[in-house]
């Protein structure tokens, strides 16, 4: 109960996974803080957020259900053949959105795939859950940020590939040809994540290297495909990985903009608990991911030469 309203920050999702009414719910957690002696979680407009006492439960909960996991998997191989037990894999949200479902239809066609439980989260809590035994992988981008907790020997780091990251507007957009200036671009209404987020970040530094004042966005949001909306309804442009945005580059509903200097490609990889024990389960999603991109470079290489042309 308390990993999921952690998970979640909402009371009522939580009763609704729970099959709870808000009241028993709200009873339970009560009791638990009582007989802990402190408050777990506070409420603020974001929804429930974990205290340091919280937090600290958590995790410690999470290993525990990892645990109990672990020996309903070893029963169930005692008693005979099964599926593979539930790897806990960590990833953004953008490659949950556009790379996952890839990979895990190509593992269906080869037999049978494995069982997941995904965590969407920002790469370095993803990287402490992994350092902490909360995950078994994580599948996300290869910050300097998630470097500095994983470059150490107990864990597997395959960088898989290069995310290229392209400034997008609307079809109707007023893009000039050739390549736009920097200060061009710092007049424009910029629609993106909160100062924290990578893409954010890609955007301040491409802005600080030409000498210019990184833009305030006059809109901020988390949601990827909501973002990619308000860009398509006009509404300003964006900062976006490119698996998010090619078919909508492909259909015309989205446009590149073109600048002085490209932003900085991504680097994207698979992170793993070398001590985790389905290591092939592992392997596996990383081989097909591998197969995936080979296969998607030429249809890339494609659309940017159309995209490019109109």
């Amino acid at each position: 109960m308390v990993c999921l309203l952690a998970e979640t920050g909402s009371m009522r999702a939580t009763s609704r996974q729970m099959n709870l009414s808000a009241p028993a719910l709200s009873k339970s957690l009560r009791e638990i803080e009582q007989a802990i002696g402190a408050p777990l979680f506070v409420r603020t407009t974001r929804g429930l957020l974990p205290t340091a006492d919280g937090e600290e439960f958590v995790r410690s909960a999470r290993v525990v259900l990892r645990h109990l996991d672990g020996l309903s998997n070893s029963k169930a191989r005692s008693a005979g053949p099964t599926r593979s037990r539930t790897l806990r894999i960590g990833t953004a949200p953008f490659v949950a959105w556009c790379i996952i479902p890839e990979i895990l239809r190509r593992l269906a066609d080869k037999g049978d795939p494995p069982r997941l439980h995904l965590v969407e989260a920002r790469i370095v809590a993803l990287a402490d859950q992994l350092a902490n035994g909360e995950l078994d992988a994580i599948l996300t981008l290869f910050t300097p940020e998630a470097l500095h907790v994983l470059d150490t020997g107990a864990f597997g780091l395959d960088q898989i590939y290069t995310e290229r990251m392209l400034i997008v507007e609307g079809a109707g957009g007023r893009a000039k040809r050739g390549a736009a200036s920097w200060q061009m671009l710092e007049r424009a209404n910029w629609i993106l994540p909160p100062a924290t987020y990578t893409q954010r970040l890609l955007v301040q530094r491409a802005f600080l290297a030409a000498r210019r004042l990184p833009p305030e966005p006059v809109i901020e949001s988390i949601n990827i495909p909501a973002m990619l909306n308000m860009v398509k309804a006009g509404l300003g442009i964006t900062a976006a990985f490119h698996c998010t945005v090619q078919d909508d580059l492909a259909r015309g509903r989205l446009r590149e903009v073109r600048t002085e200097a490209e932003l900085p490609p991504v680097p994207i990889g698979l992170a793993y608990r070398k001590s985790t024990a389905d290591i092939q389960s592992l392997h596996a999603i990383r081989d097909a991911l591998r197969t995936h991109v080979a296969a998607d470079s030429p249809r890339t290489a494609k659309a940017r030469g159309g995209a490019r042309a109109r």
